[in-house]
């Protein structure tokens, strides 16, 4: 169990003033990476700033940024083709830059680490900074850079000694992540799960891989062996926040909403009130509104939604960026009946979504939520013909996650219920999504 992180580098004691072991950086597009980051270092012991774990709506983004960087002892910035057009990040890692050169004659020095996600170089770092290609690793950091990483954060190189064993780990889980989409695209399901349960190093070094496991399963709607799976997992990451979040999502896909309104209430009152925990428990609250109304209680029906939308909202306030929760916050408005507020908000999550887009030269999202989100919001914006082609070829492209295609149905038959959508379109998506 400890074969991976006996190599990597404890934090630093912490003098007086210094709170945080390590800031991150990242733009909200790269926040499962961040979260993948997030969980390995917690695990090797870091207390580590995460923006939207931490900072608080309405009190100057720019300053708590600012303040916390300053009360760190290290820093790592993630840096993709996504990131380059962030002016936030951007003036992160100048901030870095400027808090390096302050502290170099410092008998605690801030070391600061660029994580490079896609192979693209920020411009203007001094000379010395250490760059660590994780472009291999999308699903976040493991292998012998991870262990890097943690030696850069400490301003320490790798121990020679280690790179031996730590090659040979990297050999065997470099191309895991890709096994797993295969298989699932495949239906090879039990496999996934043998392999979750098995004692091989990709499985019981890092949460990181398991959490991907887990992610292909809940996708795939195999509920009882991503449980299966997560019995065995939180046991070996017991403090891992992907996998918690996991077993929330794979509650309430299976229809258990108490145990999951528990698991992410939970989170959330540990601190955990980040964008991903939030839209999940939005989610929940929603299905607490559709049984609700389906019972006949309709004032407490409102209730609910009302705390789904606010959920969604909060978080699309707290990281303007991102664009799931906003299509979330849209819809959830739609069905208030505030029409007007729906379609600001789906405009936004367009613009957004259409600038990460040209950032790909107009290539499709490689994720199926990205996609149907621009889907969602082109419906609800009134675009209904553009809104079906999207939905149709997201759906045709991601067929084998049958799990994350009933959840888009049941959100699609929602909004059509109030949206004035054409006969024609409206028939076109219920029979694509087999509504009645």
């Amino acid at each position: 169990m400890n074969y991976w992180l006996e190599h990597c580098e404890p934090p630093r004691p912490r003098p007086t003033g210094v709170d945080w072991d390590v800031f991150v950086s990242y733009r909200s597009l790269d926040r499962s990476w961040a979260i993948a980051l997030y969980d390995m270092l917690t695990q090797c012991g870091y207390k580590v700033f995460v923006d939207q774990f931490v900072l608080v709506a309405g009190q100057g983004l720019a300053t708590q940024l600012g303040e916390n960087l300053d009360r760190s002892n290290s820093g790592v910035l993630l840096w993709s083709e996504r990131t380059a057009d962030s002016k936030w990040v951007a003036n992160e890692l100048n901030a870095m830059i400027a808090r390096q050169a302050e502290s170099g004659s410092d008998p605690n020095p801030f070391y600061f680490v660029v994580a490079m996600l896609d192979l693209k170089k920020p411009k203007g770092i001094p000379a010395g900074t250490l760059y660590l290609d994780f472009s291999d690793y999308p699903d976040g950091p493991t292998g012998i850079d991870i262990v890097r990483l943690t030696c850069g954060l400490q301003g320490r190189p790798l121990n020679p000694p280690a790179v031996a064993r730590l090659v040979s780990y990297e050999k065997g889980v470099m191309e895991e992540p890709a096994r797993l989409r295969a298989d699932a695209k495949a239906g090879r399901y039990a496999a996934i799960l043998d392999r979750i349960k098995s004692s091989e190093l990709a499985y019981t070094t890092s949460a990181t891989i398991p959490s991907v496991a887990v992610d292909q399963l809940i996708r795939g709607k195999r509920y009882d062996a991503a449980f299966e799976a997560l019995d065995v997992l939180l046991g070996r990451f017991p403090k891992s926040l992907r996998l918690r979040q996991l077993q929330g999502l794979a509650l309430r896909r299976s229809g258990k909403v108490e145990d999951a309104s528990y698991a992410l209430n939970l989170l959330v009152e540990q601190g955990h009130d980040d964008p991903e925990t939030l839209g999940m428990l939005g989610a929940v609250y929603a299905d607490i509104w559709d049984a609700r109304l389906k019972a006949g209680d309709a004032a407490g029906a409102r209730d609910a939604l009302e705390n789904s939308r606010n959920l969604y909202r909060q978080a699309f306030q707290k990281v303007p960026s991102d664009t799931y929760v906003g299509i979330n916050a849209a819809s959830k408005s739609a069905l208030l009946g505030e029409l007007d507020t729906a379609r600001s908000i789906a405009a936004d999550v367009t613009k957004r979504l259409g600038e990460a887009r040209a950032a790909r030269s107009g290539a499709p999202a490689a994720d199926y939520w990205e996609r149907v989100s621009e889907a969602e919001a082109l419906l609800v914006a009134g675009n209904h013909a553009e809104a079906f082609r999207l939905y149709h070829e997201a759906r045709v492209a991601f067929q084998h996650e049958k799990g994350s295609i009933e959840s888009t149905a049941t959100q699609l038959g929602r909004l059509l219920a109030v949206l004035e959508v054409p006969a024609e379109i409206s028939a076109r998506l219920k029979g694509e999504f087999g509504l009645g």
